[in-house]
């Protein structure tokens, strides 16, 4: 936590855990046993152990939205030195940091989360000090007996307990009371103490409840200002001292079990609350009276309640600690901008293709809101500003369809929104997709032509553009590198279709040479995902052509920022040399794709799989339309080929590597 946005996001789920655990923890307050209650707590301590967001997981996602959305409206209007506007709001540790290079705090964000740091350092301080006065005034005390000494011991071997480092006597004290982790220490009044009483302190010693003390309170001093974790902090210390007196009332019998629960009672007008780094069979007079009632109901609960209390203590972790996942697809708020923008900077792409997929969402619904998913942090403020000066969210993105008389569009209706959407209709592919270092380049092409109406049946509507692919936070991102490019008017219709490789497009080039040969390989490489369902035409209101009943298949705008590629086809050619005689080589040759770690491996024969595709050399740079299954790494081009041919009953085999890349 390195600001203050990420301390709310950890102490807000933390506070949603605590609501749940102490709503269930009501409904099983008297169905399931008192080690199920206080064991229930490790669920909390894990979320507030674990950062939020682990995974891209949370309890409540729409809870991050609104969160981003009050960061987004606080911080635009402030100078921050920890916190900036439209930026990830990150948990890298559930303890509070200061960054490196930290400045003085210059926005009243900043100073708060200065406070917070401070309060939780002075809570620890008056932990700490707490407990060095206690053990202090323990070590006033005076060595307990040869009677007390006898009574502990008796009560230790009748139960097969450990027994303390040391016994002292505290005259000041009411109660007896373990106190001290590496070195406990059992304190006891000058007044007699009774067996059950030792039993309990004892048993506290045995379970390591010291060390669970210490935690909670190391707990309610990380999350001081929220008075939830306070109150649940305190309930699992009740809960700790239930469960001892279930352990205690499990080795008594019949009249013993009433004695001690006129012990306890004898404490009720107590109002000694144990302090920090000791045990304490007194917790104030109220826990003292909700205990005696357990104690009445008192019962040994069958085996058949574990497997039941293991169950609803896994299916209650599994909601709080691994939560939900980015949905596979999101519905982006229409109505409020800055409340999409928000949403946006939540859910980001977590593939490439989940990238590339809401980047020409936003292009082809005009949709800048859309955009913001795919823009890198650094440039949101800049978007953002853009967006709320345009209306409709334009930011010309459609300018260049409309510039070249693009095919009919719809005009999209949807709940809640004042005007309709302009939607495009066209398919998305990106050729030759090639990962370098972390980044990705390639080619993204818009095929407009299945929607084409007739009065431009002969018009090829593909579009294509250079876009680079870069980690964005644990997401990516799309930078254009170049305006976009329609293809010229040709004849060759099949030629130019996106589905099928296009000639105007340019290939990615593999280079390499063995012994004798020289190669230049020629690929388009091309990926795709679905992007058509069936939809009636009423659902959608399109001026610019008649309405008609009946399905037909229009585009799918669902934004679905976790897709990946389903869908790879693969258009080769090239042409060799022979390095001896400076002739080129006439021959079939098979080639392989490799992934980046086969690449690196340096392979000297083909892998054990077939032939991913068969070059005729020379040929012409005008593809085939050849298909194939593709690497293993479906999410990018081949970072390298291995090519293998038999000359004169001689095998060869060639690595050939994308020019300039680092393959």
């Amino acid at each position: 936590m390195d600001n203050l946005w990420s301390f709310l996001n950890q102490t807000l789920a933390l506070s949603v855990t605590a609501a749940l655990l102490l709503l269930l923890k009501k409904l099983f307050e008297d169905k399931l046993s008192p080690r199920w209650q206080y064991g229930i707590w490790s669920i909390f301590t894990l979320r507030l152990l674990l950062p939020v967001g682990l995974f891209h997981r949370y309890l409540f996602p729409q809870g991050q939205v609104l969160l981003a959305w009050a960061k987004n409206a606080v911080e635009g209007r402030l100078s921050s030195a920890l916190s900036a506007p439209y930026e990830e709001i990150t948990v890298s540790a559930p303890v509070p940091l200061l960054p490196d290079g930290f400045s003085i705090p210059r926005s009243i964000t900043d100073w708060l989360f200065c406070l917070y740091i401070a309060g939780a350092v002075i809570s620890l301080l008056w932990l700490a000090g707490t407990y060095l006065l206690l053990r202090r005034t323990v070590s006033k005390g005076h060595k307990a007996g040869e009677a007390e000494m006898a009574q502990v011991q008796a009560v230790a071997a009748a139960h097969a307990l450990p027994m303390p480092h040391r016994i002292m006597v505290l005259p000041q004290v009411e109660s007896a009371f373990v106190c001290g982790f590496l070195r406990p220490v059992l304190v006891l009044p000058e007044r007699p103490v009774a067996d059950k009483v030792l039993l309990h302190e004892l048993l506290h010693l045995r379970y390591g409840d010291i060390w669970a003390g210490a935690g909670i309170c190391l707990m309610r001093c990380l999350h001081w200002c929220n008075p939830l974790v306070r109150y649940c902090c305190t309930r699992m210390q009740n809960d700790c001292e239930a469960l001892c007196d279930q352990r205690v009332l499990e080795r008594l019998e019949g009249e013993d079990r009433r004695q001690y629960g006129v012990i306890l009672l004898s404490m009720a007008d107590e109002k000694y609350a144990r302090a920090p780094g000791t045990s304490s069979m007194a917790n104030g007079a109220g826990n003292i009276k909700r205990r005696i009632t357990a104690i009445t109901r008192f019962k040994r609960y069958p085996a058949g309640m574990a497997l039941v209390s293991v169950c609803v203590a896994v299916v209650l972790g599994a909601t709080c600690l691994a939560g939900s996942a980015q949905a596979d697809t999101i519905t982006l708020s229409e109505n409020i901008l800055s409340l999409a923008i928000a949403q946006a900077s939540v859910y980001r792409p977590t593939t490439p293709a989940g990238a590339l997929d809401l980047y020409t969402s936003a292009v082809l619904t005009d949709n800048g809101a859309i955009l913001a998913m795919v823009t890198p942090e650094k440039e949101q403020a800049v978007l953002a500003e853009k967006l709320a000066a345009s209306p409709q969210w334009s930011l010309g993105l459609s300018q260049f369809w409309e510039e070249a008389e693009a095919p009919n569009y719809f005009e999209r209706w949807e709940e809640g929104m004042d005007a309709p959407v302009r939607t495009y209709q066209a398919n998305w592919y990106v050729y030759n997709l090639l990962k370098t270092e972390d980044n990705y380049t390639g080619i993204l092409v818009l095929d407009a032509s299945p929607w084409a109406s007739a009065s431009y049946e002969e018009a090829p509507w593909i579009f294509y553009q250079d876009i680079l692919l870069e980690p964005n936070g644990d997401g990516w991102s799309v930078r254009p590198l170049s305006d976009w490019t329609r293809l010229p008017f040709d004849t060759r219709y099949a030629a130019l279709s996106a589905k099928y490789g296009s000639e105007d497009i340019p290939a990615l080039v593999y280079h390499g040479t063995n012994a004798t040969h020289e190669f230049w390989i020629e690929l388009q490489y091309i990926l795709s995902v679905p992007g058509q369902e069936e939809k009636n035409w009423s659902e959608y209101r399109d001026f610019s052509m008649n309405i008609f009943s009946g399905n037909a298949a229009v585009l799918d705008y669902a934004l679905r920022p976790n897709i990946r590629f389903s869908t790879q086809h693969c258009q080769d050619g090239g042409h060799a040399i022979d390095l001896t005689t400076g002739d080129p080589l006439f021959h079939h040759v098979q080639y392989w794709c490799l992934t980046a770690q086969e690449a690196a491996k340096m392979p000297t024969h083909a892998p054990n799989r077939e032939a991913d595709g068969t070059i005729s050399l020379p040929s012409s740079y005008c593809f085939s339309g050849s298909n194939y299954g593709g690497t293993s790494d479906s999410q990018s081009a081949p970072a390298a080929l291995l090519l293998q041919y038999t000359i004169d009953d001689q095998e060869y085999t060639c690595i050939v590597r994308p020019e300039g890349g680092t393959a």
